[in-house]
């Protein structure tokens, strides 16, 4: 089984979290998921303009200046896996969508 691992520096003064919570910044777990897209791009070569997330756990905070491990396995999903130091911090599973989905948003039903 193959892995695929990279790392993320996570800014201190990263733009999300402005905001996202004053007195106790956090970063937004679509952040998370956008460098996961991205990763899974580099790493296995593929077009991730459309994909399906087909399960997103967020289990702990990010807080600036965070360095996160990610680990990719790719199968008929690609699983995920987010950790800073010891602490799982997100995991889950995407995939490419369907090219029968490719003209057509699936969470509201509008052909694009």
């Amino acid at each position: 089984m193959d892995v695929y691992r990279f790392t993320i520096e996570v800014a201190a003064d990263h733009p999300a979290f402005e905001g996202h919570f004053p007195g106790h910044p956090v970063l937004p777990g679509v952040v998370l998921l956008a460098e996961v897209v991205a990763g899974a791009e580099r790493c296995l070569g593929l077009s991730m303009d459309r994909i399906v997330i087909k399960v997103a756990k967020f289990h702990a905070p990010v807080a600036p200046g965070s360095s996160l491990a990610v680990e990719l396995v790719p199968g008929s999903d690609i699983a995920f896996s987010i950790s800073c130091g010891a602490t799982r911090v997100a995991s889950g599973s995407l995939a490419p969508a369907p090219a029968a989905l490719a003209g057509h948003d699936a969470a509201s039903g509008v052909a694009r």
